[in-house]
C-alpha cells in the first residue's frame, strides 16, 4: 500500500507542478499581451479611427467677462460618439456634445448644466467652448468660450466669456 501511495503522490505532484507552471505562464502572459503602448490614445478600438479629441481632460478656465475675473478647474470627458460630460468642484455635472468645426484639429463643444444657487429654480446654464485647437502632440486644447444662463421662461439672465486651457489626463501627466 505504501508503494501505491508513493506512486499516487508522485503523479499528483507532477500534475500540481504542471498546473502551477501553466498558471504562471497565464499570469505573466496576460498583462504582457494586454499591455498598452505609448500610442494608447491614438491607436485603439481595433484599428478604427478615433478622433484625437476623445479622452479625459483637465480644464483650466478663466472667465474675464463680466469682471471680476474668475478662474476655475473642471474635469472633462469627451466620448467617441459625440458626448461630453464635465464637472467642476462643488458643481453639478454638465452634459453636452462636441463636433469638429473647421480646420484640422479644431472643435466646438456645447454643454448644459443647472445654473445653481442665486438663480431661479429651473434655470439652465449653457457653455459654448468654440474654435478649440488641439496641439500637434494631442495633449492640449486651447481656445475661447462663451456662455449664458437662461430662466425657465427662456429669458437670458446673464452672459459670460473667457478662455480655456485643457490638458489631456494620462498616466504620465501631472495635474
Amino acid at each position: 500500500m505504501s508503494r501505491l501511495s508513493n506512486h499516487y503522490y508522485c503523479c499528483a505532484s507532477k500534475h500540481v507542478i504542471r498546473l502551477l507552471a501553466l498558471l504562471l505562464v497565464v499570469a505573466v502572459a496576460t498583462p504582457v499581451l494586454l499591455a498598452e503602448d505609448g500610442e494608447h490614445d491614438n491607436v485603439r478600438d481595433h484599428g478604427r479611427f478615433v478622433d484625437p479629441i476623445v479622452g479625459s481632460w483637465l480644464v483650466h478656465a478663466t472667465i474675464d467677462t463680466p469682471p471680476p475675473t474668475v478662474k476655475f478647474d473642471a474635469v472633462l470627458a469627451i466620448f467617441e460618439d459625440g458626448i461630453v460630460v464635465t464637472t467642476v468642484a462643488g458643481g453639478a455635472p454638465a452634459v453636452g456634445v462636441w463636433k469638429r468645426s473647421g480646420p484640422p484639429r479644431t472643435y466646438d463643444l456645447k454643454f448644459l448644466f443647472p445654473s445653481g444657487p442665486g438663480y431661479p429654480p429651473g434655470a439652465i446654464g449653457t457653455g459654448l467652448p468654440y474654435n478649440l485647437v488641439l496641439n500637434p502632440q494631442g495633449t492640449q486644447l486651447t481656445g475661447p468660450f462663451r456662455g449664458f444662463d437662461t430662466a425657465p421662461n427662456g429669458m437670458v439672465i446673464d452672459q459670460f466669456s473667457g478662455t480655456g486651457v485643457i490638458d489631456r489626463i494620462s498616466f504620465t501627466s501631472n495635474p
